[in-house]
């Protein structure tokens, strides 16, 4: 993975740097903040992340920044460090999305096997997000008459009932349906009605 952002958020210094030492140790870089007031400030970048999170800390606790996080629709996948052993809180962020949870100090193989799989697992959310766009994008260039005939296909008329439905010929049905392939790069009708369902999961025929 050659991009990527993994950002640490604890109030301790030691914790801090014990977590930077562990993942140099594999050739990443941590960005570490002092507080859940200083990581907000900073800006999300679109490039596979995630957050490694104390959740006790004065000011705004862990628990209170996952739910900032969440409110804004940011999905960064969140790593849960405690030493208290406070299980309701831990059982809270989870409930409130932290997808692991480790107690301090983290074991090294445990904590580099969590961030590398939450930062695939970030990579892949991340493209599977650009490829609903990059589909938004072609659709939106359809023209009006070739939407019609994209809701008519997704209802499973053949050219002829849709030729019959419009008032138009087959062959005109045939060339409006060649560019509507060519223009969402879809390779049949199947996998144009799937990419139409991606961007408007709308039962067929609503």
């Amino acid at each position: 993975m050659n991009e990527f952002i993994v950002n640490v958020v604890d109030d301790d210094a030691q914790v801090l740097s014990s977590v930077q030492e562990i993942l140099n140790s594999v050739g990443m870089v941590a960005q570490v903040h002092h507080s859940a007031e200083e990581f907000i400030r900073k800006h999300f970048t679109q490039v596979a992340s995630c957050l490694i999170l104390d959740l006790r800390m004065p000011g705004m606790t862990g628990l209170e920044l996952i739910e900032w996080l969440r409110s804004r629709k940011i999905e960064m996948p969140i790593i849960v460090l405690s030493s208290h052993g406070d299980i309701p809180a831990v059982v809270q962020s989870m409930k409130l999305g932290a997808a692991e949870f480790l107690e301090k100090p983290p074991v090294p193989a445990l904590l580099i096997e969590a961030v590398r799989r939450l930062l695939q697992s970030d990579a892949q959310r991340i493209a599977a997000r650009a490829k609903i766009q990059e589909i938004y994008d072609d659709f939106a260039r359809l023209t009006e008459r070739e939407k019609e005939l994209v809701e008519l296909l997704a209802n499973g008329l053949s050219s002829k009932q849709i030729a019959a439905s419009i008032g138009i010929s087959i062959k005109t049905v045939e060339n409006h349906r060649s560019h509507v392939l060519a223009k969402t790069h879809a390779v049949n009708v199947a996998s144009l009605v799937r990419m139409k369902m991606m961007v408007n999961p709308q039962p067929v025929g609503a």
